[in-house]
């Protein structure tokens, strides 16, 4: 048998493997807290599994009146290890949130008995939505909506509306965030985005935030703040109440006042990209810096559309599938999975397996220099216009990207 034959022999194999299904297991448990508090009329809850490639089962439902602990189960072919977060939703925005709970591998059905969910502290966005393959995260603060989808982030003052609460930037063509109960429905520079519906929001604490000159590293818990000067001192406050202010979320303490703003930072010393700005206000000094998870930008399904300064064709096939350290796509021609970190130090990507099918030899080619373009990643940024998903190393661009959507 020839090199073309083997290739396509291993790619049926791979077909069918994936073809066969998995036996379905079911993942049970009750949400609930311990405090006393009654839920708001028209409350859900959201139960979600997750793989390392993404989401694996959800469980949804309107709690119509019912209190906690609020039983669930997630149906879900995946038998691997999974992590499970569940929420409480009012009005689409998180009211309450349980951390990350292990769920083990194996076939058989799994009793997580109580699964405790904490108030959910908004840290610049209070609600994560799907609206088809697009993610998007929406923050609320004095009659205005700020919007994220990958490097963009949209300022839409509150208009007028006959139901639901409706933000808009009155631009042409239009980009307007309509929220109604827990759906919601975006338009996006005159494109319609299918309806949104709420996902769970990993909790907000603990929050690390870091600026230089001086260096200085905030941490945020539900054991209070503290905030360490790069000359060794430290300042140590309780956790206040976090507050709405047009700027995002403030926590306001004796010592010390924390502005977190839903707009992108970059570390004027590493360059890397963050989902947050963050401001200190002490008695003489304000200092200035960036938090949240640099992965948090990345998410999402991207297609890629040039590639070392070039322009890819229509019809490349060529998509960067990234749900939070695992990425998955088309190479132009096979499928291919990877790994993403980001450290300290920047950015790397490592591809893993990938399909064997046989294409023409310019589709061949692409999947070629698109692999080495992945493992020379160090570093990425946002195109500030498009919102484009800009991969770059070697002091050069190596890959750009849209949404997909």
């Amino acid at each position: 048998m020839d090199h073309a034959m083997l290739r396509l022999a291993a790619s049926a194999m791979l077909l069918l493997g994936a073809a066969l299904p998995a036996a379905a297991r079911d993942v049970t448990g009750e949400a609930g807290y311990l405090q006393r508090i009654a839920l708001a009329p028209g409350a859900q809850l959201v139960v979600e599994l997750r793989a390392p490639q993404g989401l694996v089962g959800e469980y949804r439902a309107d709690t119509e009146g019912a209190q906690v602990p609020l039983p669930f189960k997630v149906v879900t072919d995946d038998d691997g290890p999974l992590i499970l977060r569940a929420a409480i939703l009012s009005g689409g925005v998180a009211a309450w949130v349980s951390q990350p709970v292990a769920v083990p591998e194996g076939a058989g059905a799994v009793d997580l008995g109580q699964v405790l969910l904490e108030p959910f502290v908004p840290m610049g966005f209070a609600t994560r939505m799907r609206c088809g393959d697009t993610m998007i995260d929406v923050g609320f603060a004095d009659d205005e909506a700020r919007m994220r989808i990958g490097g963009r982030v949209w300022r839409l003052p509150l208009a007028v509306s006959a139901s639901g609460a409706r933000f808009t930037d009155g631009q042409e063509p239009d980009t307007t965030f309509w929220s109604k109960g827990n759906a919601a429905y975006v338009t996006v520079e005159g494109r319609d985005l299918p309806e949104c519906e709420p996902v769970v929001l990993p909790a907000a604490l603990p929050f690390i935030a870091r600026g230089q000159e001086p260096g200085w590293v905030l941490d945020v818990s539900r054991d209070g703040m503290v905030l360490g000067r790069q000359d060794g001192t430290e300042i140590r406050a309780p956790l206040p109440p976090a507050g709405d202010v047009a700027d995002g979320t403030v926590l306001t303490a004796d010592q010390m006042t924390v502005t977190v703003t839903p707009e992108i930072c970059t570390d004027s010393m590493t360059g890397m990209p963050h989902p947050l700005s963050v401001s200190v206000s002490l008695d003489a000094e304000e200092l200035h810096g960036c938090g949240g998870d640099p992965v948090e930008l990345l998410q999402g399904n991207w297609t890629v559309q040039e590639m070392n300064g070039a322009a890819l064709p229509e019809d490349a096939g060529v998509t960067l599938d990234i749900a939070g350290a695992h990425v998955s796509g088309k190479a132009a021609c096979n499928r291919y999975v990877a790994s993403l970190a980001i450290t300290g130090d920047g950015m790397t990507i490592a591809p893993g397996p990938m399909t064997m099918m046989a294409c023409d030899a310019a589709a061949m080619a692409l999947e070629s220099d698109f692999v080495a373009a992945l493992q020379q990643v160090t570093s990425f940024g946002f195109d500030p216009a498009t919102g484009a998903l800009i991969l770059q190393g070697g002091g050069a661009e190596l890959l750009r990207a849209v949404l997909a959507g």
